[in-house]
């Protein structure tokens, strides 16, 4: 097993990855990455490669999951409501988090999660900011397991989005 970052001809198993989160969201009656401008899609995947933001986890030499932590400020955490950060300093945040459905339950997302938590310590960043909908009860109960606070609401600036409530989530480092 291991995290690395993703290259870009990771792009279309990472896609595999990403569609596999999309029909669990479906299948769970969540309206999350169901948007009618299909994010994320492969653009979006293949920036976040060109940024060196994407990280993979591989097991079997095979892309197993997928997680995005960046250094890019996110304009809607401005607008938090009913509640605050913790801290106004320097943050990383994650986004695009997804495990391939053949290996649900494995681990595969907490690895990927200690992975990234390392390197924003290393960064030495204040904290991780992340977003999540309420009902997505796998992130809640992955962002928890690791300490990561609910801190308040957000809404996504991105258009097409069904439901543009996020809850608000940091973990103070």
């Amino acid at each position: 097993t291991m995290v690395r970052l993703a290259k870009l001809d990771d792009a279309k198993a990472i896609m595999t990855v990403i569609d596999d989160a999309k029909a669990l969201f479906r299948q769970d009656g969540s309206d999350q990455w169901q948007d009618k401008d299909n994010y994320p899609h492969l653009e979006a995947i293949t920036k976040d490669i060109n940024r060196e933001e994407m990280y993979v986890n591989i097991r079997n030499n095979e892309v197993v999951g997928c997680i995005v932590l960046s250094s890019i400020k996110e304009e809607a955490y401005d607008g938090i409501y009913d509640g605050a950060w913790q801290q106004d300093g320097l943050y990383m945040v994650i986004h695009r988090i997804a495990v391939r459905k053949d290996y649900y339950h494995q681990g595969v997302a907490k690895e990927m999660m200690e992975e990234v938590i390392n390197i924003a310590k290393m960064k030495q960043v204040g904290s991780i900011k992340v977003d999540t909908k309420l009902e997505n009860k796998r992130m809640m109960t992955l962002l928890q397991l690791f300490g990561f606070k609910v801190v308040g609401k957000i809404n996504l600036l991105r258009d097409g989005v069904l439901d543009k409530v996020r809850i608000a989530l940091e973990l103070k480092l």
